[in-house]
């Protein structure tokens, strides 16, 4: 049995495939740059979701560590808080090339776990 299943595998793929899409828009565009850059961050985010299992139920432990500001209880977690930290900083951004250099490392990491889970896509 796979670890990741086939439904989860193909959204990862194209959640990261749209993340870079919204990353060259980002950089394109003057006027929507912050905007895209917050796009791209949160489809690397559902793109790492989606390779770790059921995005609903890590959505929800995320929460729920964060609400009762828990120390991570491992790398993966601490991972995952990065990635949401990352999108509020972004979301909160005064200077769009900083939501864009932030947007990219987001994007980044999103290909890293690709290429560690899945063994395909993360370049």
């Amino acid at each position: 049995m796979e670890l990741l299943g086939l439904f989860n595998k193909g959204w990862a793929l194209r959640y990261l495939r749209e993340a870079r899409a919204e990353l060259t828009l980002a950089r394109e565009s003057r006027s929507s740059s912050q905007l895209f850059s917050l796009e791209a961050a949160k489809k690397a985010q559902a793109c790492i979701h989606h390779c770790l299992g059921n995005p609903r139920s890590i959505e929800m432990l995320i929460f729920d560590t964060m609400l009762e500001e828990r120390r991570p209880p491992d790398k993966v977690m601490e991972l995952l808080l990065a990635v949401e930290q990352m999108i509020q900083m972004i979301a909160d951004a005064d200077d769009p090339a900083d939501a864009y250099r932030l947007a990219t490392v987001a994007v980044e990491l999103a290909s890293k776990v690709v290429e560690r889970i899945l063994g395909e896509g993360g370049r």
